[in-house]
């Protein structure tokens, strides 16, 4: 073979070589971890099934709308206002990866964690969502709903009023202390 052949072939190896290796940096992967990074646990696949999104939430704006506000807090209504005004900056675009999460699944599940306090470990048994998803969004749709509902949204920056809600939130601190809550 002429020297210029092996030269070509020679090329021509390294730069399958190097494309496969783009592919795997591109796709977030590598060899040793292939098996564990791209692994979703079956129960979450059937997010769409039984889903608290897709099963009581729908059962309770058909049959039950009090119970529809007392899990989000707000009406279904109120709820579809809110999302046309943030459902746009929050939802993100599906990759071939992975589907993404539907806005309106990301706010109910914000506004559960607002109105309730639950932890992203029973939101995400709740609504088939990762904890560490949740935990990657609840922030920024707190941004967006604020951002959208700022005008309505006034805070006292009277020193009095701050005073007093510091006095307050003190006197529960003391008294959660002394009644031994935290160390239950």
């Amino acid at each position: 073979m002429a020297p210029s052949v092996v030269v070509r072939e020679g090329v021509k190896v390294v730069t399958a070589l190097l494309i496969q290796e783009l592919r795997k940096i591109m796709l977030g992967w590598d060899t040793q971890h292939k098996n564990r990074r791209f692994c979703i646990r079956n129960w979450i696949k059937r997010r769409n099934q039984y889903g608290v999104s897709e099963t009581l939430l729908k059962e309770l704006a058909l049959e039950d709308k009090e119970g529809y506000k007392n899990h989000l807090r707000m009406s279904e209504e109120k709820f579809e206002q809110l999302l046309l005004k943030i459902g746009p900056k929050i939802q993100e675009q599906d990759t071939i990866m992975r589907k993404a999460l539907p806005a309106a699944l990301k706010l109910q599940i914000t506004l559960r964690y607002l109105a309730t306090g639950d932890s992203f470990a029973t939101l995400a048994f709740m609504y088939r969502v990762p904890k560490n998803t949740i935990s990657n969004f609840i922030k920024e749709v707190c941004k967006e709903i604020y951002e959208a509902l700022q005008e309505f949204i006034k805070v006292s920056t009277q020193k009095k009023f701050i005073q007093r809600l510091q006095n307050i939130f003190n006197l529960r601190l003391i008294f959660l202390q002394t009644n031994n809550f935290y160390e239950k």
